[in-house]
Parts: C-alpha cells; structure tokens; sequence
C-alpha cells in the first residue's frame, strides 16, 4: 500500500494473453502476483466476466482495484466476492483481510454505515494469522472512525479553505507529489514527468524513475517544470524533499525497488556551499536503518528555554516503533552532528501508518497523516501541537481539507495563510482511471469566526439533540448548501462562517415548533440563543391525519365523480435511495394513470413527491422533486399534454404519519407512509 502511495507502482506487460480462460487467469494471476496491478485489472476483469462464480479471480481482482485505489470498483468487487462466499465459514476465514480492506473501500467513498457492517464481520472472523489481532486493533478503531466521521463533517466548516488543483503544467498523468517551497513563487516536487502510458519490459534494466523538479509561478501561469539537476539521479528515485531555514540544506529521499517490489528509501542531504549544491550524502547515526525506509524528511526548529534546535522529522517503519509508519526525529547538535532517532511518542504515532509530516516552526505545530487516528477514510491530515516527542493530542484537519481518500503532504507556504497538500481525489487526467494517481493542490485558509449559540426550551431548559440546520446568504455556493449539526448535551452548538456572511439558523426536535433565526452581518450577537415552543397535542394530530388519501388503481380511477382536491397514492413507485430513476414495478401505477388521463382529457393533476425526514431537508426536497419530473416525463412522453401535468417537490414537509416514535425511536412504519408519490386532481 506505501508503495502505491509513495511512489509511482509501474506496469510490466508480459506478453500476449491466451484466448483461452485457464491462459487468461494464469497470465492475470502472474500480474498479480508481482504486483502489476494495473496490468492484472483488465486482464481480471475478462475472467470474471467468463466465470462470475470464480471468487479466486474476484479476490485478486478486488485487490487489484485496492491497491489501486479505485475504491468504488473495489467495493464493488469486494461486495460480488462475499456474496460468492456467503457463510462458508472456512473461506471467510481465509480471505479475512478482504472484508478489512472492503471496509477500507466503503470509507473511502464516505458510506461509512457499510464499512461499520464490513468491519464487524470481520471482527467475527477467526483466521489462524499472526497479524489477525494487530489487525483487530485497526478495525476496531475504523468502525470508532465511522462514528465519529459524521461529528468531524460537522464540527469543522467546510469553507475554511479554499482547495484548487494545480494545473496541468505542474500535475501529470502519473503521481505528482512531495511539494516543498523554495521561495514564495518556486516550488519543487517530486513527478513521473509522462503524457502517456510509460511500459516496461522485462529485458529493461533501468526503468524511468520519479524525479525532483522545479517549477515558478509568474504573474498566474506555472512555469514548465525543469529537473533539478543536483538533486537527481537516473538510477534511483528521488522524492520528498524539504529545505532549512536558512536555505543551505536540502534533505530528500532516495529510493530503489527490490525483487520483492517492496520500495526501500533513505534520507540524503545537500548542503550549499559557495552558491553550489554539494553531492547528496547518505545521513548517518542511525537516520538510515539496514533494510527498513527512512523517507519523506521534514525540518524544524524547536525553541525551548531560549535555544533554538534545528529538528529533522521523518517517516519510518523501523523496529521499536508503534507499528506500520512512525513519525521520528533527529536533533542536530551546535557541531552540525545529527543525534540518533527518537519516535515522536504514542500521541502521534498509532498501530497503523503515520506518514508526510511538516513541522511549523511558527506556530510549533506537527503536521502529518495517518490512515489510523479516527478520519474520514484513507490518510487524512492531523495537526499536534509541541516537538520532539511530547505532542498534544492530534487533532483533526476536518472535511474542510480531508475526504475519504488519501490526503497527505499538508504544509504552508506561508503560515496560517496558504499551502499546499496531495490527494488522489481528483479523477480527471490519470493515466490509469479513477483515483490512482496523487495530485498536488494549492490551499488558502480563510479567516472563520465562531459565534456560541444554544437551544433552550421556553422554560429556558437546554435541549439536547436538537437539529440546527445553517445556511449562508451571499455566495452561490452557500446558497445551494446547508450544514446540519446536533445540539450537544447542554444545548449548545458553534456557528461556524465566514466573516460579513448573513446566515440563517433553524432548530427542529421531535415535540416542539420549529424556531428561525436571521443574523446578520451587521450585529453579530456575543451569543445566539433559540428558544423552542412545545407543540400541542392536537397540532400533531392534524398533521398525522391531515390527508387521507385513495391509493391509485384502476376502481379508484373509475369513481365517477373525482372532486378537486382529490389524492390518490401511487402505492407501486420504487426508487433507489437516492436516485430518482424510475423503477420498473413503477410502471404499472404510472400506465395506470396515462390511461386515466387519455380517458379523460379534460383533467389536471399534480404530481406530489414526498419522502421520510432522514437526511437533509433541502436535499429531500430536491430528490422528491427529481422523482416528480420523473413520472411527468414518463406521462408527456406516452401523449399526454405538458400542460395537464404539474410536478411538486415537497420533501418531507408533508408528513402523514410520524417518522418517530415518543421516545425518539424510528417508526419505520410511519416513515415507509411518508415516502410517497401521489396524484393531486387539480382540474376535473
């Protein structure tokens, strides 16, 4: 997986494939067996299209998509081989780490409901490996990071920074990544500098290798990249690098792929003397361990007790660690020395990977990613306040930066202001598909300010778990998006926006009137105080029995005198959750009714969609209006006149029955009534 993430996996292409399935399997299975996943993917994917019960090929294939990271494939491919293992309890058992990396995948694409179910199976499993109890640990805290993914969402404000990916000057087709600035207009960064697919065969000895390049911003173009000379090698790799405060050192790695394919790195240093670059030299005094990586360096500076002591942070998995990648230090001695490496301690460092960090010497903060401490899905990015190896406890950058793929080499540019960052999230321009490939992205921090608020009742009690929806007015983003939060357990909540935005409050909760708020740009309050109202008794019930509708069938069609106002539901109409596509069962409701109005020409009726109150309100009412267009679609395109056909989204304001029960629960019987299509006689 770090050798996905760290450098560019290349792709061997090993000759014809047989038309044979037994020849095609056997070439994909060599593929994959040398980690040519991008090679075995095609190739895997003719086989189970040839035998969809092979559950071997969908295991590779599954895997292939992983490690690629094409996790919306993977999930799929991941869900076609459980269902092929269903309960075999010994084949469970030994693809026990595809139901880990399942979970991996659903986390990656945010549906973190699926990935909690993934994860929990695969708790139940009892493997004979080694690894299975370390890799319970991970799960166990994946299935914690599912939980707390929604509370991260919320708990950060999505506008904070504003994310642009470079252009295609600076990101190619293969991984661009490992940005360090140079000055305030030059960066370097680490790239497989191709426009097109780049093949190795197997007679070559020396395949390309990613580089260290230079590029300069003047005016708003990026510079074509240009090699930086000193710093490369035509042999190896050469990635990760990071300059000294002065200027005069720049450390970086230097990394070569064994037979295994395992990637192995260490740390070299360049010093400028005299207006020249030294020749890189390998660091000693234990930076560099025998067969373990020692990469992705980051210098610093500690102040303590009036000393300043230049820090050289980097990535390593050696022993003596917390497990997978650590975060370790060296000082560097008045002489110049380099001491041996400290791990950065349990606060950083987990049971999984911690990797890319940068130290802000400013604001004596750690920056790096972990795929372990509780995130949104892949790496995401931690700040920890302190140095050396005592840190405060990492915080989370939250969905203002992370999403549920890998995002790594978070650093300034100018601190607190902007930066720059990697992430495979971007799907346009790779080489080989989906999220493959890392991309570099330029960041700008925008100031937030935070305004305490709380939710009370008239006797001013603080209500908990109250829904607080907020809306900003003046940008055409905020427009078009809501953030929805829960009230904690003393009623309060934190608005967060951006300085002179108008924003819109509104708290709803089960038994009580829905309150609003305006504030204005203008005055903002020291604090924000809803007071709810209790509903009376009789208001819920008019709400529960306020319609009473026919469901829609032929008799109820043949009523001879259909008054306006008249609702019939169209009991038959599926939707996938979420989508807005017609099902087929719905067809029968629907041709039902094109008959009724061919028969009766002079009838008008609108089409009311509804749905349940899960999710977001603005969003429900889009979705139940996408389902409304639907059917009129439907019925204009079979002849009837556009004109007799009114489309109305409702969402979940017109509820018939509750979607909850006293005690908070869900009343799944009230909430399938709610999700409703129905026919309102406009006209007759």
């Amino acid at each position: 997986m770090r050798r996905n993430f760290l450098l560019l996996i290349f792709i061997l292409f090993h000759g014809a494939v047989g038309a044979q399935n037994a020849e095609l399997k056997t070439s994909a299975e060599a593929s994959f067996k040398a980690g040519d996943y991008y090679q075995a993917i095609p190739l895997l994917q003719k086989v189970v299209k040839q035998a969809p019960k092979d559950f071997e090929s969908w295991n590779m294939l599954a895997e292939s998509l992983y490690h690629s990271r094409n996790h919306k494939k993977a999930a799929n491919a991941y869900e076609h081989l459980v269902q092929l293992i269903g309960n075999d309890k010994e084949l469970r058992n030994e693809h026990y780490l595809s139901y880990l990396y399942y979970g991996n995948s659903l986390m990656a694409v945010q549906d973190y409901d699926g990935a909690k179910e993934i994860y929990l199976m695969f708790l139940r499993l009892k493997p004979q490996a080694q690894n299975y109890r370390d890799l319970k640990r991970i799960a166990n805290a994946k299935i914690r990071s599912c939980s707390e993914a929604q509370k991260i969402m919320q708990d950060g404000y999505v506008g904070e920074f504003i994310i642009e990916k470079l252009p295609e000057t600076v990101n190619g087709s293969y991984s661009d990544f490992g940005p360090v600035w140079k000055d305030q207009s030059t960066l370097l960064f680490t790239s497989l500098r191709s426009d097109s697919l780049i093949t190795v065969e197997d007679h070559e000895e020396f395949p390309a290798v990613n580089q260290i390049y230079m590029t300069r911003k003047s005016s708003e173009e990026w510079d074509t990249p240009e090699l930086v000379d000193e710093y490369n090698n035509d042999l190896f790799h050469s990635a990760n690098g990071t300059f000294s405060k002065d200027g005069k050192s720049f450390a970086f790695s230097v990394c070569q792929e064994n037979d295994q394919h395992e990637v192995r790195c260490d740390v070299y240093v360049s010093y400028k003397k005299h207006n020249t670059w030294t020749k890189p030299e390998k660091l000693k005094n234990g930076i560099n361990k025998g067969s373990y990586t020692s990469t992705q360096p980051a210098f610093g500076y500690y102040s303590r007790r009036g000393f300043t002591t230049e820090i050289l942070y980097f990535a390593s998995d050696r022993p003596g660690g917390k497990g997978g990648m650590d975060i370790w230090y060296s000082a560097r001695s008045k002489r110049g020395d380099w001491a041996a490496p400290v791990n950065c301690g349990s606060a950083v460092n987990s049971s999984g990977n911690e990797i890319t960090p940068f130290y802000d010497s400013d604001t004596q903060t750690l920056y790096f990613s972990s795929d372990y401490h509780f995130g949104l899905g892949g790496y995401d990015v931690f700040k920890a306040f302190g140095g050396l190896k005592s840190f405060r406890r990492p915080e989370n950058l939250g969905a203002a930066v992370n999403t549920g793929f890998d995002d790594t080499y978070f650093s300034w540019r100018v601190s607190e202001s902007n930066g720059t960052l990697v992430s495979n999230r971007s799907e346009e321009g790779a080489v080989f598909g989906e999220n493959c490939c890392d991309d570099i992205f330029y960041f700008t921090k925008q100031m937030v300010m935070e305004i305490p608020a709380i939710v009370i009742n008239a006797d001013s009690v603080p209500l908990a778990e109250a829904t607080v929806a907020l809306r900003v007015q003046g940008t055409e983003a905020s427009d078009t998006a809501s953030v929805m939060l829960q009230t904690e357990k003393k009623g309060t909540f934190t608005i967060r926006h951006l300085q002179d935005q108008n924003i819109e409050v509104a708290a709803s909760k089960m038994g009580y009137e829905n309150t609003f708020m305006d504030i204005s740009r203008d005055s903002y309050p020291d604090t924000v105080i809803l007071v709810m109202n209790k509903k009376t008794e009789q208001k819920e019930i008019e709400t529960i029995t306020e319609v009473k509708p026919l469901a829609l069938t032929d008799k109820s069609l043949n009523v001879k005198e259909l008054k306006k106002g008249t609702v019939l539901v169209m009991e038959h109409i599926y939707f996938e959750f979420g989508a807005s596509d017609i099902q087929e069962g719905a067809l029968k409701d629907i041709d039902i009714l094109e008959k009724f109005l061919s028969a009766n020409p002079t009838i008008k009726i609108e089409i009311a969609g509804h749905t349940d109150s899960k999710g977001d309100e603005k969003l429900n009412q889009e979705l139940s209006q996408e389902r409304a267009d639907a059917i009129r679609r439907y019925l204009i395109e079979k002849g009837i006149d556009a004109d007799r056909l009114k489309a109305v989204g409702y969402g979940e304001e017109k509820p018939i029955a509750p979607n909850e029960n006293p005690d908070g629960s869900d009343n799944e019987a009230g909430r399938k009534l709610n999700r409703r299509t129905e026919v309102v006689i406009l006209e007759n």
